[in-house]
């Protein structure tokens, strides 16, 4: 049976505004999940609900539904594969209750259960993923954000497991062979929010607690685990350190205690996200945030960072959570800002700022400049539009445009307004409205035309200066691509002057400014010489900046010489929008680079802006300059490393670039086989840098199978795999390319972790090894849309999209030709599938403009 899985916002709201959730009870008998010859589980799902109805459906996606009972009566089952109806349902306002029993299966793709066997160990584990629709694969249920129930969940699995789920276990029972244990009802949830895992995971213990100034005390327990061969790389004390200080910081910022009774987390195998904020029970992407070798400090940010937005997530989107996914951004943003700000404030790491400014805010102005923009407030008509729009507007966008918020209404009435926020709808749903209602009423003023201007238009404001004498006149440019109209924003922000000072930048003036309307004159101080402006200097706005030729050429050169960390990425991120736009040369920027990185003292930055050069190299310079540039880039790493202070996290990101760096030019063989062999005094060769420098060697052709396997056997742990199939299809040759190509688009079974690495080697192709694969694309997207799952459907249609250069033509070129054809043909494709397309077209015909610039 293959119903329809999507579900449109107007049958959802009918749906809500007939029945009223209380609560459901599910069991679950893993007992078998070890066995990989068993494919399903059984589950049992029990609602108790009112409805004034007679008749409605419940979600599930199940091998066999093999029983339904409502009010306590055997119902005819009519079942198609998505949808359970329900009928003969009280409508006097007394309770609903009905009994569903279903066959469900694993999953290896993420969704739903999934389940996973140890290759160093044998152990299997199995957890689940249900954001945004996915709870119906494993139990049958009201799958809507806005019918929350008290959800109590009781799981029969192996002896010696663990189990985990949103609360704590309240019961147990126990045979030699299995343990069923029960926990605790939830508060009111959505069904997303529910979490359970299941297997012999290593765990450590700690707690937390807090006496607050009226005499109240709140201890919680916390647990941290991951699977049992990654126990020696799991840094429990510091994830412990770092969730209380991130406890401690919210319970003073948002004034609710924490509502959800524990604190677990657990970094669980081939994920397929990055993290997941279940109240209870955090689950994050091993792969990701466990490191095997000592961490570098941005690395630990980074985990800090996502420690920190997944616990503002118990606040923002679990205990007040979206009505509907149109308002997605309101957890995603002000969790995503929440985590910068907890990773800075609570956790110490002062690099977070420089890095949301550099990368996670570049992610925003990429997509927003794409055709598929939209704005923050999206509309989402349904369940297909929901799975895209969990992307860089409503997470880095939105954070951006909140920070700009915080900044133009002042930190402690947005505080403040949020803290009104959770006293108004704990347990509840809320939408737009009520957030900005609460932040009004803090902050004394009528926030409309700021929601009219900033959430409901697309596409970022271009800012400019333009000094005669001592008045600098800022200029706004804001036109939403959507609708043509234009757009007139507030910005609240930090002006700085900058004067050439030998061979840098000397700053001679900061001042708070509101720029509004069209254009905004600021009178400066008689002695502030002005050579650069900066005109979102501690990175306070959402906007692009506009540079003239001689103002860039000006930040290109010295770019690496102003003070402090953020002020430079502000200006690099300035630079990097210049030279995707087609404003300044590739060259410029590389120059900028050689010019200014050996200086740069912050490794988090560093890393970002080396990944920038090499992007520049490989998309925005002409295949005949490429070569050229990778050997200058590869020597600038070489020298650099070779100077580094051993040990140092400056050392490791410059190992890291040489291993990207060298498959950009034959020369970089010797050089990452020098690294590889242990010629770097201090360098600690941990596994991933390893894998790194394999595969750069792989995909220059300078590894034979044996030596591959060897290097394999020497990490056969499932990271080991996974980075062994990158390193093999990393390998030139067009045989080798087919190979990845068909075990991509015609193989069953790949997980996650699989399919990325997969599409991560054939990204490692000389031209002429995959020219013969751009029909093959065009002609298999619709296929891969109806056979593969969303997710990894998605990753083909960007990962595996032609790549071409202006050699071949830029408004004739081949490839853009064909994707205009092709969607022109399948105008009726489902939307999803036709945004990736879309997407990519786009940013090909933004290269293919770079190049010839």
């Amino acid at each position: 049976m293959t119903g329809d899985l999507n579900l449109t916002r107007d049958e959802c709201a009918a749906r809500s505004a007939a029945v009223t959730t209380h609560d459901q009870t599910v069991a679950l008998d893993l007992s078998a999940a070890a066995d990989p010859s068993v494919a399903t589980f059984a589950s049992v799902s029990t609602l108790r609900f009112t409805s004034t109805t007679e008749q409605t459906w419940l979600d599930l996606v199940a091998d066999e539904v093999t029983e339904l009972t409502v009010n306590g009566t055997p119902s005819p089952i009519a079942y198609d594969g998505a949808r359970l109806q329900l009928t003969g349902l009280h409508t006097d306002g007394s309770d609903n209750l009905v009994r569903v029993a279903a066959t469900c299966r694993y999953s290896h793709t993420g969704e739903g259960m999934h389940r996973f066997t140890d290759p160093v160990d044998g152990n299997t584990y199995a957890y689940t993923h249900f954001e945004p629709t996915d709870a119906r694969r494993v139990f049958a249920c009201f799958e809507q954000p806005d019918l929350k129930a008290r959800f109590t969940v009781s799981v029969t699995a192996p002896t010696d497991w663990l189990a985990f789920a949103n609360q704590p276990a309240v019961e147990e029972t126990a045979t030699a062979q299995v343990r069923t244990t029960t926990f605790a009802p939830t508060p009111p949830l959505s069904t997303y929010l529910v979490a359970v895992a299941v297997g012999p995971f290593h765990q450590a213990e700690s707690s937390w607690s807090i006496t607050r100034p009226d005499g109240t005390t709140q201890q919680i327990d916390l647990r941290v685990g991951c699977r049992a061969s990654m126990a020696a790389h799991l840094p429990a004390d510091e994830i412990f350190r770092i969730t209380r200080q991130g406890l401690d910081f919210f319970d003073a910022a948002f004034e609710f205690p924490y509502p959800w009774g524990k604190y677990d987390q657990l970094f669980l195998p081939e994920y397929n996200i990055g993290a997941m904020e279940h109240p209870g029970l955090v689950t994050f992407n091993e792969n990701v945030y466990l490191f095997r070798g000592d961490p570098t400090t941005a690395q630990r940010e980074s985990r800090a960072e996502v420690i920190m937005h997944e616990m503002a997530h118990m606040w923002f989107g679990d205990l007040a959570t979206p009505r509907w996914w149109d308002d997605t951004w309101l957890k995603e943003s002000f969790a995503d800002l929440m985590g910068y700000l907890g990773a800075t404030e609570a956790a110490g790491f002062d690099g977070s700022w420089p890095t949301f400014a550099l990368r996670r805010k570049q992610w925003a102005y990429e997509q927003d400049q794409l055709p598929t923009t939209h704005p923050v407030v999206a509309d989402v008509p349904d369940l297909d539009a929901a799975r895209v729009n969990f992307d860089g507007i409503t997470y880095a966008k939105g954070a951006a445009v909140l920070k700009q918020l915080m900044s133009y209404v002042g930190r402690d009435a947005f505080f403040a307004g949020t803290r009104a926020y959770f006293r108004r709808h704990a347990f509840g749903n809320t939408t737009l409205t009520d957030l900005i209602t609460c932040l009004e009423d803090a902050a004394g003023r009528d926030l409309s035309a700021w929601v009219d201007t900033w959430l409901r238009t697309s596409g970022p404001s271009t800012l400019s200066a333009a000094l005669s004498g001592d008045t600098l006149t800022i200029t706004q440019q804001s036109t939403d691509p959507l609708t043509g109209e234009q757009v007139s924003r507030d910005h609240r922000v930090i002006v700085s002057t900058f004067t050439i000072d030998g061979a840098g930048l000397r700053r001679t003036t900061s001042l708070p400014v509101t720029i509004s309307g069209e254009t905004t004159r600021v009178e400066l101080p008689d002695d502030a010489r002005a050579d650069l402006v900066v005109l979102n200097d501690d990175d306070r706005t959402y906007a692009i900046t506009a540079l003239t030729a001689e103002e860039a050429q000006l930040a290109a050169a010295t770019v690496g010489r102003v003070e402090p960390g953020l002020t430079r990425a502000v200006l690099w991120s300035v630079l990097w929008n210049l030279t995707r736009a087609a404003q300044l040369r590739p060259a410029t920027f590389l120059d900028a680079v050689h010019a200014n990185l050996p200086q740069e003292s912050d490794a988090g930055p560093l890393a970002i802006v080396l990944g920038m050069a090499r992007t520049a190299i490989t998309d925005y310079l002409l295949p005949r300059d490429r070569e050229a540039a990778g050997e200058r880039l590869l020597r600038l790493t070489e020298s650099a490393l070779a100077t580094a202070d051993p040990g140092s996290d400056l050392q490791r990101a410059w190992a890291f670039a040489l291993a990207a760096d060298a498959p950009l030019t034959p020369a970089g063989g010797p050089a990452a086989r020098r690294v590889l062999d242990g010629g770097i005094a201090g360098l600690p060769l941990t596994p991933t840098l390893r894998w790194e420098l394999v595969t750069a060697l792989a995909a220059l052709g300078e590894l034979d199978d044996e030596e591959l396997l060897a290097h394999y056997a020497a990490d056969s742990t499932m990271t080991g795999a996974t980075a062994y199939a990158k390193a093999l299809a990393s390998r030139p040759g067009v045989a080798v390319k087919q190979e990845v190509w068909r075990e991509l688009t015609e193989g069953t079974g790949l997980t996650n972790d699989r399919q990325r690495a997969l599409l991560a080697g054939f990204a490692h192709a000389a031209p002429e090894d995959v020219a013969g694969f751009r029909d093959a694309y065009f002609a298999g997207l619709t296929t891969w849309w109806q056979t593969q799952p969303r997710t990894m459907a998605g990753r083909l249609v960007t990962g595996l999209f032609p790549r071409t250069s202006a050699d071949e033509g830029v408004a004739d070129n081949p490839v853009v030709l064909a994707a205009r054809d092709w969607l022109e043909r399948n105008a009726d494709a489902p939307y999803v599938l036709r945004r990736g397309v879309i997407e990519q077209l786009d940013h090909t015909e933004r290269r293919l403009r770079a190049q010839r610039a």
